[in-house]
């Protein structure tokens, strides 16, 4: 008789997820992609400046930023990106880029327009 190997259950899906495409698959979601969602969503692209991935994470911790669930935000999108084989997720206004089954990095557009202004 063969144990079956323990699995961790999938975090739930984002409140605002009205149908679940994920299969239960998530992404690793990287430092220095939560890192950019602060700097480029959030954006404290200034008072994040002179940190490097690690102090910027922490500084967002302290400044009571929910970090836990921006990293399960772009684990689940990022699962159902990775599950269904893509580069990149968009999502509202969010992109993920994703490599070896990780969030490596958060673009905005919306980012781009204010640095431009």
């Amino acid at each position: 008789m063969s144990a079956a190997p323990a699995t961790r259950p999938a975090s739930p899906a984002p409140v605002s997820v009205v149908h679940d495409h994920s299969a239960g698959v998530r992404a690793y979601v990287t430092i220095h992609a939560i890192r950019r969602y602060g700097d480029r969503i959030l954006g404290l692209e200034e008072t994040l400046a002179d940190l490097d991935d690690i102090e910027a994470v922490d500084a967002m911790i302290g400044m009571r930023v929910d970090v836990p669930a921006i990293r399960e935000w772009l684990a689940f999108f990022g699962g159902v990106g990775i599950r269904h084989g893509a580069v990149g997720v968009c999502r509202d206004g969010v992109g993920l880029v994703l490599k070896a089954g990780k969030v490596v990095t958060v673009l905005s557009r919306r980012g781009e327009r204010r640095r431009r202004a």
